[in-house]
């Protein structure tokens, strides 16, 4: 192969044993050059990020259409087409999410998911959230609980926008996947010099074989995707990446037709320079 100008390469190595009887240890290394591939994915990402981008605009202005008729401001409306705005409305709002969910995956993948970490308050971010859940909260008659350990102060070193995002994903799942008149509880505490943040519910849950592709790109388990058709399937990848850039973890246990628990670890600040000396990364000054 021949070379006209300097360009990454990148390659997979496998190795094999391959000893023989007499005891003598041999390993075959084998070298596959998979440039190819991997510049044709970075092409894939890049149009995923131009075709979501250039659809944000048109779609934003259809929204907003929605809103300016239903709010009156062009005139009186019946009822019946009231319903069938709203119904324009909410198919609109789940292209916008939809396309949303795209970029940030692009972004992802490019490296580019930029982070701003800044001290900031988990309970308040997962009271922000259920502020904005709170009308399908009371539509499907959920007994949600929210609770914190007492005396537990919840400030960490963080990206309020990410971390907003990835609880969001997390609650509104429990909640979208949780049966009219069912539970969801939430549980801020203290264990192993983490900030341990419970999410519960009495839902659905996840097939067993399906454990294993949770953090897949565009996952659905196979048994909601009857029962609600709406959802990406990109929350769960995107909700781990955000995750792990706050040096945290995230845990699933779930049992089909009995619920799922999400254990979401974000580290405790050791002391306060852990708060106050880092910078837009969030790395150690």
């Amino acid at each position: 192969m021949q070379l006209v100008e300097p360009r990454p390469a990148f390659a997979q190595i496998y190795s094999i044993d391959i000893s023989n009887s007499t005891n003598t240890t041999a390993v075959m290394k084998v070298i596959r050059d998979i440039s190819r591939e991997k510049e044709i994915e970075k092409m894939k990402s890049e149009f995923i990020f131009i075709a979501a981008h250039q659809l944000r605009t048109p779609l934003s202005a259809i929204k907003w259409v929605f809103s300016m008729i239903l709010d009156g401001d062009v005139g009186k409306i019946t009822n019946e087409q009231k319903e069938i705005l709203e119904k324009g409305k909410f198919s609109t709002q789940r292209m916008i999410i939809l396309v949303n969910d795209l970029l940030n995956i692009s972004r992802i993948e490019e490296g580019k998911f930029n982070y701003n970490f800044e001290n900031i308050n988990l309970e308040d971010i997962i009271k922000k959230v259920l502020a904005m859940e709170d009308n399908k909260i009371k539509e499907k008659e959920i007994n949600l609980t929210f609770k914190k350990e007492p005396a537990t102060s919840t400030i960490v070193n963080g990206d309020s926008e990410k971390l907003y995002l990835a609880l969001q994903n997390i609650i509104e799942n429990a909640i979208n996947y949780t049966f009219k008149k069912g539970s969801v509880e939430i549980l801020i505490k203290e264990t192993d010099g983490n900030f341990k943040i419970e999410v519960k519910d009495t839902g659905a849950g996840i097939p067993k074989t399906d454990l294993n592709r949770l953090f897949n790109k565009f996952y659905r388990g196979s048994n909601v995707i009857r029962m609600q058709t709406e959802g990406t399937g990109l929350g769960l990848f995107i909700t781990k990446n955000i995750i792990d850039r706050h040096n945290g973890k995230i845990e699933i246990d779930s049992k089909e037709g009995e619920g799922t628990k999400v254990s979401i670890f974000i580290p405790k600040p050791q002391n306060k320079l852990d708060l106050m000396n880092k910078d837009s990364r969030g790395e150690i000054l």
